[in-house]
This record gives structure tokens, C-alpha cells and sequence, in this order.
């Protein structure tokens, strides 16, 4: 991603917890996932189950699928690589 979101946001949610239990805590993305392309880079995606009458979807969690962001959901930057600079 061409921004810091997903790091500020865990920073921050580790601080409120750690103030709101009164003892250290952590905070990890759980939806975060590593991309190869011109640079290694990080993604965030959002995972769907899909259900249907269809040997690989018919179980009770069906099959996981996941939608990659193109712009970060939280500051709205595009998670395309950013073009080399002069």
C-alpha cells in the first residue's frame, strides 16, 4: 500500500486497549496480505464465503474468496504501485 493506515490504525488500537485493560497489549491486521508485482507490497482484502450446490462450496463455511482493495479503505490512496520518481 502506498500508505501507513494499516500499521497507524494497529499502533492506535494497541494504545486504547492497552490503556483501556491497564496492561500491555498488540494489535496485528488480520486482513493484510503480501503482493508481488514491480516491489513487494501489502494489501489489505476483505474475504467473502460463498456457498454453493458445488463439490469445493458446499460446506458449512463454503468457499473463502477475497476482493483486494485498490485504494486503501482508510485514507483513500490507490495501493497501485506509484510511479518512479526523477
Amino acid at each position: 500500500m502506498n500508505c501507513n493506515c494499516v500499521r497507524d490504525n494497529e499502533s492506535r488500537i494497541a494504545d486504547h486497549y492497552t490503556e483501556l485493560l491497564g496492561t500491555p497489549a498488540t494489535a496485528q491486521a488480520k486482513n493484510v496480505a503480501f503482493m508481488l508485482g514491480s516491489k513487494v507490497s501489502e494489501a489489505a482484502y476483505l474475504p467473502y464465503a460463498v456457498k454453493a450446490d458445488k463439490p469445493g462450496y458446499r460446506g458449512a463455511k463454503g468457499k473463502e474468496v477475497s476482493m483486494f482493495f485498490s485504494f486503501c479503505p482508510f485514507c483513500g490512496k490507490s495501493t497501485e504501485d506509484e510511479p518512479a520518481k526523477a
